[in-house]
């Protein structure tokens, strides 16, 4: 059964910080998450869209192992798929205290290969493993940053060999929010997002921009669509090449849906460059 229901937009919050922006303080560690058997649970779906110009997204010019990296990078900040569709926004529930159980799986792997960071963003539950490979011929160093906490540094990597996996232990990603991860390398081009999820109820939207989020509890949610910041606001040089970017702030909206059970509720959402 597919019912209609009337959505409307609660708020639009663009926070975080100027240099990649991040997830600010709206997302802090809830006390507990009580994983319940639901029944009659609904779906929540959608996709997130592009609205207007790209033209503010250019390439990145790269001035370190070109043989391996190339001359230039497309932005890995806007990536769009069928019908405008967008791709890594996160989309969350928000303050949902209880809910479907997690879904155990293997550490989930952030890789370098041709002096990208793949995947670029990722969801991963609170307290589980990471594995940070190399799969170029060059030197990286990965330094990642709990956003949520002043740039602190939560790990900083160096892998001088192709072929290395260095695991983070579980330990290190028990906070949940957006860590951002650079490589300190030479390669300012280079950038990722991990998101630590604190329940269950995150989606990242796939390459046509479309997410869904099953099993929810009926009631009535805050829905939340994060995008990081995508046109580039300032560059740092070093003896007349890019030493840093800076991007402009994050975009998130809100929205509020009401799930019934056993049905399925339709969300979708714009992305407007300011």
């Amino acid at each position: 059964m597919r019912l209609s229901f009337s959505i409307f937009v609660l708020t639009v919050a663009h926070i975080g910080l100027i240099l990649f922006g991040g997830w600010g303080h709206t997302l802090q560690a809830q006390s507990h998450y009580k994983e319940i058997d639901v029944k009659n649970g609904g779906t929540v779906r959608g996709v997130v869209r592009f609205v207007g110009d790209r033209s503010k997204v250019g390439s990145m010019p790269i001035t370190k192992d070109n043989d391996l990296c190339g001359k230039a990078k497309p932005s890995p900040r806007l990536i769009l798929g069928k019908n405008k569709g967008v791709a890594n926004a996160i989309v969350s529930l928000e303050h949902i205290a209880e809910g479907k159980k997690w879904t155990t799986s293997p550490p989930q792997v952030l890789d370098q290969r041709t002096c990208e960071y793949k995947p670029h963003v990722m969801v991963v539950p609170f307290g589980s493993p990471i594995d940070i490979v190399n799969s170029d011929r060059v030197l990286h160093n990965v330094h990642a940053y709990d956003l949520q906490n002043e740039l602190r540094s939560i790990f900083n990597i160096a892998q001088p060999i192709k072929g290395q996996r260095t695991p983070i232990k579980s330990a290190q990603l028990k906070t949940p929010g957006l860590i951002m991860a650079t490589c300190d390398a030479g390669h300012p081009w280079m950038s990722a997002y991990i998101m630590i999820a604190e329940h269950p109820y995150f989606a990242l939207s796939d390459a046509d921009g479309k997410f869904i989020l099953d099993k929810i509890p009926p009631g009535t949610y805050r829905l939340k669509m994060w995008h990081e910041g995508v046109v580039v606001t300032k560059t740092d040089l070093e003896n007349g090449s890019p030493k840093k970017y800076h991007f402009e702030e994050p975009y998130e909206t809100i929205k509020e849906v009401t799930v019934s059970p056993n049905t399925e509720a339709t969300v979708d959402f714009d992305l407007v460059l300011r």
